[in-house]
């Protein structure tokens, strides 16, 4: 049965009912279902590709068929772009290409408006989050089925480095999307519960993480953001193979995961296209084989990898200005 039709009986299925019409809903839940941690690619979107070592390929839901007893080594598909320090680099699409990508199931809807929704409802059925936007004491959580719901937050308090900056902290979404955090001062931590819509206190909130070893030598290059079952992100620093030295600009932000390097391309443009600094942070894994990063440029994007290969694809495209962002996929 084809997509199309399983859509078109869930519609015949509640369109004699009384009640509000809920099929939309039903073909979203059945399209999270039907992921169990496959991925899929809109049909008839073709791949694009730069260069015989650096084809950028889309994802694809089928595993890929057994290799013969006479294949040797791995697969252009899985065959890295370059090496460096002696651990193998594969280049990521640039900023432009990334918004060209096909996109994949995830449990987050293709675009996401921020702060456009409705004020909160007290029957808002948001009971997880599955990704939260912050800007300034303004949150956007996106939940199943693509609920949105905005959430003021006047109580955050900013924090202060050592250097005497303050900012306002970023949210630190659970794991289970139940609950968001903010870091304050003093060492606690104010909780937002996405069920019960209720702020509380965390007394001994601990935010320490170390990224992970990365099999190189990261020289000047920083780390930010989330650290992810292994997959971290770091600022420029670098100077790693290009694909091509006329079009892509030198020392690259990067990611690096136990297998490997992902470099961040980014093409060289009039200044007014470019990707963010501290672009890439790591936002999470949707099986155990593909990792999103979010990609903060002019239009950002989350972005989707099958680790050491070429497969790329987008989860959603983001509308509207955020300052910060957390995701639990």
């Amino acid at each position: 049965m084809t997509h199309d039709r399983l859509r078109e009986l869930l519609r015949e299925r509640v369109a004699d009912e009384t009640m509000p019409d809920v099929s939309a809903r039903a073909w979203r839940r059945a399209r999270t279902v039907r992921r169990r941690h496959r991925l899929g690619v809109v049909a008839g979107v073709a791949a694009a590709t730069v260069a015989v070592s650096g084809g950028i390929a889309v994802l694809d839901p089928r595993p890929p068929a057994p290799p013969s007893s006479g294949d040797v080594g791995v697969s252009d598909r899985g065959r890295p772009d370059a090496t460096y320090d002696g651990v193998p680099l594969w280049w990521g699409p640039d900023q432009l290409q990334e918004r060209d990508l096909p996109l994949v199931d995830s449990p987050l809807p293709p675009d996401i408006a921020v702060g456009t929704a409705s004020p909160e409802r007290r029957d808002d059925p948001m009971d997880r989050a599955y990704a939260v936007f912050a800007t300034g004491r303004s949150l956007t959580l996106v939940g199943p089925d693509g609920e949105v719901r905005d959430v003021e937050a006047p109580g955050l308090e900013e924090v202060t480095k050592a250097n005497g900056y303050s900012y306002l902290p970023a949210p630190q979404l659970a794991p289970d999307g139940s609950t968001v955090s903010f870091r304050q001062p003093g060492g606690t931590a104010a909780v937002y519960d996405v069920a019960r819509r209720a702020w509380g206190t965390d007394l001994a909130y601990g935010t320490s993480q170390s990224p992970p070893e990365p099999g190189i030598d990261t020289g000047a290059a920083q780390q930010y953001g989330p650290v992810v079952a292994g997959a971290a992100s770091w600022g420029m620093g670098l100077q790693l193979p290009v694909r091509d030295p006329g079009t892509d600009l030198s020392g690259s932000e990067f990611m690096t995961w136990p297998g490997g390097v992902l470099a961040f391309t980014e093409a060289t443009t009039d200044g007014t296209d470019t990707r963010d600094k501290n672009c890439c942070a790591v936002a999470g894994w949707l099986d155990a084989d593909t990792v999103v990063y979010e990609s903060r440029q002019t239009y950002p994007v989350l972005v989707a990898w099958r680790v050491g290969t070429h497969d790329f694809g987008v989860l959603t495209r983001i509308h509207g200005s955020y300052d910060t962002a957390s995701y639990a996929l």
